[in-house]
């Protein structure tokens, strides 16, 4: 890709035993990725959908694995798959530029192009700013200040001094006001994770329809890579809503869960 031609590095630990002997402890991880920087994309490929399973199993996720699968999957020219991945890997980080970057790039290869509906400015403010972490950061930030507000309260109601009460009582508003937010922007974020309402449509070709049944009008006609957001379920249609606001029913073998 244009600006990013690597794949991120992810975090092991090598014993100091291991490197006195000289020996090496190579992670699935790490083959996968001298595995992607040798050309060899689809061993790649193989090597950290592998990993990513066996961290489900797990109860564990790592972005950086989705990141590379994605960079891996562009490499081979399969776009969808690019962007599902691409898009997990920003769903568990929304606050990687380097992601999101991606998105936007591999987007430019795909077929449709949709016009988003314009917001509201405070909501795309809003969620400017939610997006600039992950959830359990937002609820560390959430503890940090509502410590901090405990200490302003205790400042207020026990301190001899005027000025100090006033510093007291306008910092415990102030704390007590990021505390809410940072809470609001965790359960949010927490929320789009549990509730995966987001999908992207992998079949070539996916006629959208006007209701859940092969017989109903057709309204138009998605490709592969678009991204939907999923509002109903009916048996094995999901009604979707795509960026521009246009709603109908699709069958769920055209897309995948985000």
């Amino acid at each position: 890709m244009k600006r990013k031609a690597y794949m991120k590095p992810i975090i092991t630990f090598i014993f100091i035993i291991t490197a006195i002997f000289g020996l090496k402890a190579e992670t699935v991880s790490e083959q996968a990725i001298n595995a992607y920087q040798d050309g060899n994309f689809r061993k790649a490929i193989e090597l950290l959908e592998g990993e990513i399973k066996v961290q489900k199993e797990q109860g564990k996720v790592s972005p950086e694995l989705y990141y590379n699968l994605g960079n891996a999957y562009f490499r081979v020219n399969e776009i969808p798959e690019a962007l599902l991945n691409y898009e997990r890997a920003l769903l568990y980080n929304p606050g990687d530029r380097d992601t999101r970057h991606n998105i936007e790039y591999a987007q430019t290869k795909i077929e449709d192009k949709i016009l988003t509906a314009d917001n509201f400015f405070l909501q795309i403010w809003f969620d400017g700013i939610q997006n600039q972490t992950t959830a359990n950061n937002w609820a560390k930030w959430a503890i940090l200040f509502f410590v901090l507000f405990i200490a302003a309260l205790f400042v207020f109601f026990f301190s001899p001094k005027l000025n100090l009460k006033k510093v007291g009582f306008y910092s415990a508003i102030v704390c007590l006001v990021v505390v809410i937010f940072t809470n609001i922007f965790a359960y949010r974020q927490k929320s789009r994770i549990e509730n995966r309402n987001t999908a992207i449509i992998m079949a070539g070709s996916a006629p959208v329809a006007s209701a859940p049944n092969t017989t109903s009008k057709e309204l138009f006609i998605l490709h592969a890579g678009t991204k939907v957001v999923i509002n109903k379920v009916d048996g094995s249609w999901y009604e979707i809503e795509i960026a521009n606001g246009s709603i109908g029913w699709i069958q769920k073998d055209k897309l995948e869960i985000i």
